[in-house]
């Protein structure tokens, strides 16, 4: 389970997904740096993916790669309408199979697109088991993938979705009174802390939501497409979500920044990285290019003293610094600080 936070008003788009991935069967910790994020363009709109549900199915594959395959069928280069029920098709094939060998309980997931067009947000959700409408959610996920769109109003220009592992109704208001008074850089760093706190106020290290996330920041124009990854003690590299048919800016270090990528169609990036060279010449390389599997091999050992995979972009293992946060606030209520 993830937990992915999207807001939309007539300024901006943000998007901010949690990073670990837990097994689909086991439940267990498998990584802490599956990019569930996906920045778009088609035809007649721009934006960004989410999804929360199946973090990688049986075949190694995760929803990104998923969505991967269906760019390099030439499927973005057509108009929204034609991408979110060529999803639509893809995911209830996907599901289907999953459900024959796992059941209906494992078979459960949603796709959620926030995007521009004509110069208005929209909010777009695939799924099988969300209700999106304050009713119950299914234990079993359908055999049958709706479409359930929103588009914003005079009345509510402002849209707030969460999807996955739900944080505290409080935690949502915060962002819409945010984005009410503060320019877009708070309304991201709200979205990031709201994830980070599902992940601590569970008091489990390795809990299905992480504390790293992966965010984007998407403007009206194509161009207008900033994006990141914001970690707990730090990064020594930048990860970005994704990207399809955009470019994109994403800071590295202090004012220097990087783009990724171009808005002309067939532009697909994915599993990029980038880095700061010292003065000297030294840098950190987080991946190798593996020639047989022809593609990028992220570097993340396990960490030595908890056992849990630390990312090598990561400067310090962010379960031991939930278990350290953890302690701190137990230590806090005991002295009733």
């Amino acid at each position: 389970m993830s937990v992915n936070i999207i807001a939309a008003w007539p300024i901006a788009i943000v998007g901010v997904s949690d990073r670990r991935l837990t097994g689909f069967v086991s439940g267990k910790m498998h990584t802490n740096r599956s990019t569930k994020m996906t920045v778009f363009g088609c035809a007649d709109a721009h934006g960004v993916v989410v999804y929360n549900g199946i973090g990688m199915d049986d075949q190694g594959l995760t929803p990104g790669d998923w969505l991967m395959e269906l760019a390099e069928q030439k499927v973005f280069d057509s108009d929204i309408q034609q991408v979110l029920e060529s999803v639509r098709t893809d995911l209830e094939g996907r599901l289907q199979k999953l459900r024959e060998v796992y059941g209906p309980k494992k078979a459960r997931h949603t796709f959620t697109f926030a995007l521009w067009r004509n110069g208005q947000t929209e909010i777009h959700n695939l799924t099988n088991y969300e209700s999106f409408d304050g009713g119950e959610n299914l234990a079993e996920g359908s055999d049958r993938v709706k479409l359930i769109p929103s588009f914003p109003t005079p009345q509510a220009k402002v849209g707030i979705l969460v999807t996955g592992t739900m944080p505290p109704i409080a935690d949502v208001k915060a962002i819409r009174q945010v984005i009410a008074a503060k320019p877009v850089n708070y309304v991201l760093a709200r979205c990031i802390k709201v994830v980070r706190d599902v992940a601590y106020r569970r008091g489990n290290a390795r809990g299905a939501v992480g504390s790293a996330a992966q965010w984007a920041v998407v403007g009206p124009q194509r161009e207008d497409i900033h994006c990141g990854l914001d970690v707990v003690g730090g990064r020594v590299a930048q990860e970005p979500p994704n990207m399809i048919n955009v470019h994109a800016q994403s800071p590295v270090a202090g004012t220097w920044s990087v783009g990724f990528g171009s808005t002309g169609a067939g532009m697909l990036i994915k599993d990029a990285y980038a880095y700061a060279v010292a003065e000297d010449g030294s840098r950190i390389d987080i991946a190798r290019y593996d020639p047989d599997k022809k593609r990028a091999v992220f570097s993340e050992p396990k960490c030595g003293v908890c056992g849990s995979p630390w990312p090598a972009s990561h400067r310090f293992c962010e379960v031991c610094l939930h278990d350290q946060h953890h302690v701190r606030g137990k230590k806090r209520r005991r002295n009733g600080k």
